[in-house]
């Protein structure tokens, strides 16, 4: 498991870093307050660790932010402060916190922490994938795509953070179909969603939005960033290799790629950013397929000349 342990304290910081990695835990540390929201965006871990002793930011604002924004809300974060902080560890439980321990550290009481946390988790997880995955491809589903859309959107008005949405459609799909059969389709599908989500960071939301079609919601990421991960998409998925017929089939599959982003347009809807998205889509394929188009308040933008 990664888990970014944010403290100030070098005696702190050592002895959780031997705790952990003793466990087989990935520890990434940070000791400036002002660097962990921004390392926790970067780096994705799977446990967070906050020092009751931080300060601007201080731990209560940390969890407070990582508590409402829908993209980190549900890493689970440990407090390390004494029983004398009882003010904060209740106003720390109030916002979400899963627990807290102790200085000085009982190893056994943080490995078994960790452990039932981490098995919490998993169960959740678990019945998230009932609940919010396609059947198809094990990605998330179009239902709670748009509920995260609405989610995101809201956080990134208040917070004045840029927001972009990229909408993909699998070039030709209908004659895979047509000539290898259904069940090859489902395939190249299932290999296409595998082909995403390992392109893209664990907190980036992708889904299958319906039959060949895509769509991914990156959170905290302007235009042109955009555009580098749809050019990354488009050129993974033209070089990566797909298979059907029990491998005994090899396809080439291409996708043309639509994005749009907020771009300071705080009030638009998910709706409006969804038909920008669409268009440029429409213009992608337009251009002869195995493209990425932008379109924004600035117009539509061509990323790659292939």
């Amino acid at each position: 498991m990664k888990v970014l342990v944010a403290t100030n304290a070098r005696t702190s910081e050592k002895e959780l870093r031997l705790i952990l990695e003793a466990e087989g835990h990935e520890c990434l540390m940070v000791d400036k307050s002002d660097q962990t929201i921004d390392t926790i965006y970067h780096d994705t871990p799977e446990m967070v660790m906050l020092d009751v002793a931080l300060a601007r930011p201080s731990a209560i604002e940390i969890l407070a932010k990582l508590k409402s924004a829908p993209s980190t809300w549900d890493i689970p974060v440990i407090l390390i402060a004494s029983s004398k902080s009882a003010a904060k560890i209740a106003k720390c439980y109030e916002l979400g916190m899963y627990d807290y321990i102790s200085n000085p550290f009982f190893k056994e009481e943080i490995v078994a922490r960790i452990r039932n946390i981490g098995y919490v988790c998993e169960k959740m997880k678990e019945l998230e994938k009932l609940l919010v995955r396609d059947y198809l491809t094990g990605i998330y589903n179009r239902k709670f795509f748009m509920e995260r859309f609405v989610e995101e959107h809201a956080w990134a008005a208040r917070y004045q953070e840029p927001l972009s949405f990229i909408i993909l459609d699998i070039d030709h799909f209908k004659k895979i179909n047509d000539t290898y059969g259904h069940s090859c389709g489902d395939e190249v599908l299932r290999q296409l969603a595998k082909t995403l989500t390992s392109a893209l960071r664990a907190h980036d939301i992708v889904a299958r939005y319906g039959g060949e079609e895509f769509v991914i919601l990156l959170s905290n990421t302007s235009v042109d960033d955009s555009l580098t991960v749809a050019e990354k998409i488009r050129v993974t998925i033209q070089e990566c290799d797909f298979y059907c017929q029990e491998n005994t089939v090899k396809l080439p599959v291409t996708v043309s790629v639509g994005v749009t982003s907020t771009d300071s347009e705080f009030d638009l809807q998910p709706d409006s950013l969804i038909i920008r998205a669409d268009q440029a889509l429409y213009e992608a394929k337009a251009a002869g397929r195995n493209k990425v188009m932008a379109s924004s308040v600035k117009g539509s933008i061509r990323f790659n000349e292939s």
